[in-house]
């Protein structure tokens, strides 16, 4: 009996976080993720269109489940800690994925998530349409906390995770009105 496709999908995320021990992502082929997944190549295209999708699925599904654009977590902060713990534990893939170059690589797309969550979480904290300046200054500070990170990674995550949030936070909370600035309190 054929799994059900999510369960098919997260065993192929599976077997490209196994198969990153051995293989760079570079240099990794669809079959051999599929191979270590248990699942023909066809398996595999039945479910992510390429390598870069699979990556996708697993930034999503593995180190940012808070972020899903279906649901907002409650606070920020200790969501994106949760986030930065998760890229430090997966730090290879999250280094070797944000190398990758090309169409649908995972900084075009991560950033493109960041300004998409970003103003739909604020658009529903601020309770209303954001006015054309909030809107801007939140896709500016997607951009900033997106280069931020992307840095932290690629320089080996040498600062402490509950700093970067700090930092982030901090940053994202200048020039916000009031009701979006309380978001980015590290205490309560």
């Amino acid at each position: 009996m054929n799994q059900p496709r999510e369960e098919t999908k997260q065993d192929i995320a599976t077997a490209l976080l196994w198969e990153l021990e051995k293989t760079p992502l570079k240099k990794m082929t669809i079959q051999q993720i599929a191979k270590r997944a248990g699942v023909s190549k066809q398996t595999f295209y039945n479910h992510f269109q390429d390598k870069e999708a699979l990556v996708q699925y697993v930034y999503d599904t593995v180190i940012i489940p808070d972020f899903d654009e279906k649901r907002f977590p409650e606070r920020f902060a200790p969501s994106y800690l949760r986030a930065l713990e998760a890229m430090k534990k997966h730090g290879e893939f999250m280094r070797q994925a944000l190398l990758l170059e090309g169409q649908n690589d995972l900084k075009s797309y991560i950033t493109a998530h960041c300004e998409r969550f970003d103003v739909a979480y604020h658009t529903r904290m601020y309770g209303k349409e954001l006015p054309e300046s909030l809107r801007l200054a939140t896709i500016y500070h997607a951009n900033a906390s997106s280069a931020m990170t992307f840095s932290w990674i690629l320089g080996g995550f040498s600062t402490p995770a509950a700093e970067l949030v700090h930092l982030v936070c901090q940053m994202r909370a200048m020039g916000m009105e009031q009701t979006l600035a309380d978001l980015y309190k590290l205490d309560d």
